[in-house]
């Protein structure tokens, strides 16, 4: 993929090119949340998302289109990153619009001003605009994909559990009033999921987003309650042969549901998490012994977590 096509597609999904990049991974890599954790390890201040996911006709590769809301990391600015020792991906940075800023110089001479005068008042028309786009609804604002409810899951479309997981982590980050998440979940339905929210409308009027995502969770997630998925995560212990890595993604996508379906507080995830990792991991897995040592008493959230065991499974 070239940087324009790369462009294109971020403008696709209403995303800015200068917060989006493209990596091309090698499609038997990894499965699309084991890249999200790799990742969320390289940076745990700054979470991303996966707008997309596109295979590559030509090779064995597959795209996806990254962006973070407070900026790319620099880590990921250059022609490649390691996502682990072993795995190096190719980036694609978006190109740039043509035209932005190709002509001011030669527009300079017929302004009339003098150049300093005209780059001050530029910096300042500059600095208006920014301050406008920053305080407009839709700034940094991208479109979930589609989803609808129908089985199987029709081209184009999300299944739910990778739809609500992006959608879940929107809704937090848009910084916008709740009647404008609601309309911006609401423009991804379709169908199905769609009738679910207009009868929810219809029996509670004044829902919130949180209520939106509740409700289709309810219809379309998995149908086991709190409790048992509680019970699920207390008794999910790491298999021979598995890497810890693998048993904390295991453990951490049932406490999503969790909190998904109010069973426990986001806050309480990371505590949880450590506690079940030292009840349920293989007593001599090696890196484990390591970590009843080091980190018994400590409680770390969870990207530093991942970032920690992937480190000593990478010596």
């Amino acid at each position: 993929m070239d940087p324009d096509t790369a462009a294109k597609w971020c403008e696709e999904h209403s995303s800015q090119i200068e917060l989006c990049i493209v990596m091309d991974i090698p499609a038997d890599t990894w499965a699309e949340d084991q890249i999200r954790q790799a990742v969320a390890a390289l940076t745990p201040d700054n979470r991303g998302l996966i707008l997309d996911i596109e295979a590559n006709p030509d090779t064995p590769h597959m795209y996806v289109l990254f962006e973070w809301r407070k900026g790319v990391p620099e880590c990921f600015q250059g022609a490649s990153v390691k996502l682990t020792d072993d795995v190096e991906v190719r980036l694609v940075q978006p190109s740039t619009p043509r035209g932005d800023h190709a002509n001011v110089l030669d527009v300079t001479p017929t302004t009339g001003f003098p150049p300093a005068t005209f780059f001050t008042t530029m910096g300042k028309l500059v600095e208006t605009l920014a301050k406008n786009s920053a305080t407009s609804p839709n700034y940094g604002y991208r479109k979930l994909r589609f989803y609808s409810g129908k089985v199987p899951v029709p081209t184009g479309e999300e299944d739910f559990e990778t739809w609500i997981d992006q959608a879940v982590q929107a809704v937090e980050e848009w910084e916008v009033a709740d009647t404008v998440k609601r309309q911006r979940l609401i423009e991804s339905l379709r169908g199905p999921a769609s009738d679910v929210i207009r009868n929810l409308k219809r029996d509670k009027p004044g829902c919130t987003a949180a209520e939106y995502l509740e409700a289709l969770q309810e219809n379309f997630g998995g149908v086991e309650d709190c409790a048992e998925l509680i019970h699920k995560f207390s008794h999910t212990y790491q298999k021979e042969g598995e890497e810890l890595s693998t048993y904390v993604w295991r453990l951490d996508k049932i406490i999503h549901q969790v909190i998904l379906k109010g069973g426990m507080e986001p806050s309480h995830a990371s505590i949880a998490l450590m506690d079940q990792i030292f009840k349920g991991a293989l007593p001599l897995d090696p890196i484990m012994l390591k970590f009843q040592t080091r980190y018994q008493n400590t409680r770390l959230t969870y990207s530093k977590l991942i970032k920690a065991i992937r480190e000593e499974e990478a010596l």
